[in-house]
């Protein structure tokens, strides 16, 4: 996926996650990507909201 489409993947999942959607990893996953592409996604959403990276360990 280019990395300009895995941005706007990552933008929409942080908005998505602030409206309390879902956890990062299940909105994710309602994209029905690739494993390679969810990978992508999750890394571009951790790069940017690193805070949500720990939530999700805590889980």
């Amino acid at each position: 996926m280019p990395a300009y489409k895995a941005r706007i993947y990552a933008n929409g999942t942080i908005t998505k996650y602030g409206y309390g959607e879902g956890t990062v990893t299940e909105i994710v996953a309602s994209y029905g990507l690739s494993a390679e592409d969810t990978a992508q996604v999750l890394t571009e959403v951790y790069a940017k909201r690193p805070d949500l990276e720990t939530e999700m360990i805590a889980e």
